[in-house]
């Protein structure tokens, strides 16, 4: 009888960084099998993302706004400007991607998990890309046309869009340990309404209380659709930080691309070289402040849906929010407005913002005791 030989293998997989994550993404299975429970060394990785790359991103967009010239008209600037720098450090994520999903052999399967995932990636990369472009374009023209505190108020609202969104894209199932997180989170984002936004504030001339309150609501209703469409993406994709990457740097290119088409459309590429001629600190000090934006960006964005891959866009939002808190006291450490100090307000969102994650992660540690 002749000896049975194991069968050569022709299709080599590639190798992928796993993200160990949960089963259940507030309490609805996915149905995915590679999903595991929450791991808390990734889940603090992104949160850590967040919490260091937000206020980074905004303290240099402070600067920037601290030095620039303000004598001329400024209700069209930088509005695709600010929008792009989100986006356009993409490319500092390849390294990262290539190092969590390297192949074996350049011709893969076209059936594979991974051919299939990001095709997936690719179809929903378009929706993704567009939200996100649109979301940074409004919400820069509405901190030009209200006060920041009329634009806090309104932009906390993103925590309710965020909530709608995931019941109806992601089922979402609420529990007392939810709610409780969410309420907290909405106290801690509409008390920041005490902090001042560095540069001059929008003259009475250049209020628009109807144009602002709008273009900051549908700013909030872009980035909640935003944090939904990627976790029904999540589902249907490797729980890896390749993936993670891999959704970052193709909807990143498509923002990219609607953002620079968006300021050229605008000419706002004339504005840009006035504001780096009139930079204060020069045109070297102008150039920094924006590269420096364009990285802290991409570091908060791996957080943001890398927390968003590994529990839900729920999650994500909260500790997006609660970051505020953090953002409103280095403004008045490294800024020192004589009209913003550290104020109750200041002190009560740093309570409020560690009771909003102390009760999302206790929600989380119950749903791993259950599960063992």
């Amino acid at each position: 009888m002749a000896k049975n030989h194991q069968p050569l293998q022709t299709k080599p997989q590639e190798r992928f960084v796993h993200i160990p994550v949960n089963n259940k993404q507030d309490s609805i299975t996915l149905g995915n099998p590679n999903r595991k429970l929450n791991h808390w060394p990734t889940i603090i990785l992104f949160i850590i993302c967040v919490i260091t790359g937000q206020p980074i991103a905004k303290i240099l967009e402070n600067y920037y706004n601290d030095q620039i010239d303000h004598t001329e008209k400024r209700q069209n600037d930088g509005v695709w400007t600010q929008s792009l720098l989100q986006t356009v450090g993409f490319p500092l994520l390849l390294p990262l991607y290539i190092f969590t999903a390297k192949k074996h052999n350049p011709q893969q399967s076209q059936t594979t998990p991974d051919r299939t995932s990001t095709k997936y990636i690719i179809c929903f990369s378009g929706l993704i890309g567009i939200l996100w472009s649109n979301q940074g374009r409004f919400s820069a023209k509405a901190k030009l046309e209200l006060p920041v505190r009329v634009f806090t108020l309104i932009y906390t609202t993103q925590l309710f869009f965020t909530l709608i969104f995931a019941a109806f894209i992601n089922k979402l199932k609420l529990n007392r340990w939810i709610i409780t997180s969410l309420v907290l989170a909405i106290v801690t984002g509409a008390l920041t309404f005490s902090s001042s936004f560095a540069g001059e504030p929008p003259d009475e001339a250049e209020v628009d209380y109807r144009r602002g309150s709008l273009a900051a609501l549908i700013s909030s209703v872009y980035f909640s659709l935003f944090l939904c469409v990627i976790q029904n993406v999540s589902k249907r994709t490797e729980p890896s930080f390749a993936s993670v990457c891999k959704v970052l740097i193709i909807s990143s290119l498509v923002a990219t691309v609607s953002s620079a088409a968006g300021l050229l459309i605008e000419g706002e590429q004339e504005d840009l070289k006035r504001e780096m001629n009139g930079f204060s600190k020069g045109r070297g000090a102008c150039a920094m402040a924006m590269v420096g934006q364009a990285v802290a960006w991409q570091v908060y964005w791996v957080g943001i849906v890398g927390l968003v891959f590994s529990v839900s866009s729920v999650l994500a939002n909260v500790i997006s929010v609660i970051t505020w808190s953090v953002v409103s006291v280095l403004v008045v450490i490294f800024f020192g407005y004589v009209d913003d100090e550290f104020d109750v307000f200041k002190g009560v969102t740093l309570i409020t913002a560690s009771l909003s994650t102390a009760a999302y992660f206790y929600r989380l540690h119950k749903e791993n005791r259950n599960c063992n």
